[in-house]
């Protein structure tokens, strides 16, 4: 696996939601559901993307006792665009890492 594999994730993610003909809030949980959750099935950041793509899916993600669950909690129209936005940054550092070479991917367990 490589950062490629999620950059192109998140690219798909922004495509859905730029394109999508649906209300705002609908793409981006279709985005979440089918494009940003595939991050979590292979390891495909490195230590730091990893820290901050957890961070933000717990961000945005709605609780839930089911760990594989994609719904997005309520957003405020602000906390929508912060959603947004830290998706997009999440695909520029993953961009820049690539750039620069960086290949050592991480797991869950290495953030511990």
């Amino acid at each position: 696996m490589t950062l490629e594999y999620a950059a192109d994730q998140l690219e798909a993610a922004v495509r859905l939601l730029a394109t999508g003909e649906a209300e705002p809030d609908a793409r981006l949980q279709t985005a979440w559901a089918e494009c940003v959750q595939m991050i979590w099935m292979k390891p495909c950041l490195t230590q730091d993307l990893l820290r901050q793509f957890k961070a933000l899916w717990e961000e945005y993600t709605a609780p839930s006792d089911d760990p594989r669950s994609t719904k997005l909690r309520q957003l405020t129209r602000d906390e929508f665009v912060g959603a947004v936005d830290d998706l997009l940054g999440l695909w520029v550092g993953i961009i820049e890492a690539e750039a620069v070479g960086e290949t050592e991917l991480a797991t869950l367990a290495d953030l511990s």
